[in-house]
């Protein structure tokens, strides 16, 4: 006869349950020290806008690179290089999300406002080059590779390693849903119907990233598509 498992250790969650409980922790944190910032800047404490630009990215980055950094303290790092990897077909999947999802929100945005929102962002004398390479850097770059990694490069992961082969599509659903929330909590936006664009287009955008990784079990052609997502706006809005 086989020993009956502990009590304690029958009821320890496992690894994957514990990371995921690592990584929401430092959403929360994000969310809530993104909100502070904002908080202090609207007061006049951070009265330098690349100041407040800064300071608002850190906010989200630390806690998320911490998160993230425990996780994958032991992993090795040619496992984590062979995830991040990358194919034509993960290009071009990537290039037809971008499409779609930047089409969608052309089209949520007309419809509640009128207009794109894409057009280059008016500027009272010359534009601060230095802040909007800073945003730039941050919006196309850093935000998107981290998101990826904690998004799909973890939660998904690690909520598929939990779930049963028939219900591992829940994964990408519950992080795709996390993953606007997020955004949704984090945004600048002054009216609801404002958010909803953001949440809508931001959760179909991680359901189709998150069903590229599914299918092809690399983040490579996700961080690609986030990438380019958000630089389109980027470039849209670049004052001239």
């Amino acid at each position: 006869m086989q020993p009956e498992p502990d009590a304690s250790t029958a009821a320890r969650p496992s690894s994957a349950v514990r990371d995921l409980q690592v990584i929401v922790i430092a959403l929360l944190v994000a969310v809530l020290l993104s909100r502070i910032v904002g908080g202090v800047a609207r007061t006049g404490g951070l009265p330098a806008p690349i100041t407040q630009v800064l300071a608002a990215d850190l906010a989200v980055w630390v806690p998320l690179v911490l998160g993230v950094g425990w996780v994958l303290r032991k992993s090795a790092p040619a496992v984590l290089v062979r995830r991040l990897g990358l194919g034509w077909a993960d290009v071009v999947a990537a290039i037809g999300i971008v499409v779609v999802c930047r089409g969608l929100d052309a089209v949520l945005s007309v419809a509640f406002f009128g207009a794109t929102g894409l057009t280059p962002q008016p500027t009272l004398g010359t534009p601060d080059v230095l802040l909007l390479v800073v945003s730039a850097i941050g919006v196309c770059l850093v935000s998107p590779v981290l998101e990826e990694i904690v998004f799909r490069g973890v939660m998904q992961r690690r909520l598929s390693a939990e779930l049963t082969p028939r219900t591992r599509f829940l994964a990408v659903l519950v992080t795709a849903f996390a993953f606007a929330l997020m955004h949704l909590a984090i945004s600048t936006t002054t009216s609801s119907v404002a958010g909803f664009e953001v949440f809508v287009t931001t959760f179909v955008l991680g359901l189709l990233t998150g069903a590229l990784v599914a299918m092809t079990g690399r983040i490579g052609g996700a961080i690609v598509a986030h990438v380019l997502f958000n630089t389109v706006a980027v470039v849209l809005t670049w004052p001239r």
